[in-house]
């Protein structure tokens, strides 16, 4: 008797085939729940705008030939500009948040700009 026919009486008897059906109900119960772990969050590429709470700790306003106000914050070691055409809350909001140490939320185009586009209460 050859090997493969050995295998294939083998395969054939009652308790084989359930022991494999059962591994295979178990690996189609247990998939979608594996799936669902090695999803991972959405990397932001850098395109999207995003939005952060930050509380102020300087602004300086434009001078008259510059187009930008600078905005340091707490939280970043960058500097900030917001445009000398914003609207006069988003100013009011900054100055607040750097006299009473409260957090503001601010928006930008991208994770990689400097250039504030909103800001508003938290």
């Amino acid at each position: 008797m050859s090997i493969i026919h050995y295998v294939y009486k083998k395969m054939i008897s009652s308790a084989v085939r359930i022991c494999l059906l059962g591994f295979l109900l178990l690996a189609i119960a247990f998939a979608p729940a594996s799936a669902m772990a090695k999803k991972k969050k959405k990397k932001n590429t850098g395109k999207e705008p995003v939005e952060y709470a930050l509380t102020v700790a300087q602004v300086r306003p434009a001078q008259p030939g510059d187009q930008y106000a600078e905005v340091t914050f707490l939280e970043s070691a960058r500097f900030y500009r917001l445009p000398r055409n914003a609207d006069p809350v988003y100013l009011e909001l900054l100055k607040k948040s750097q006299e009473q140490h409260i957090q503001v939320l601010v928006k930008r185009a991208n994770e990689y700009s400097d250039v504030i586009l909103r800001v508003r209460k938290k």
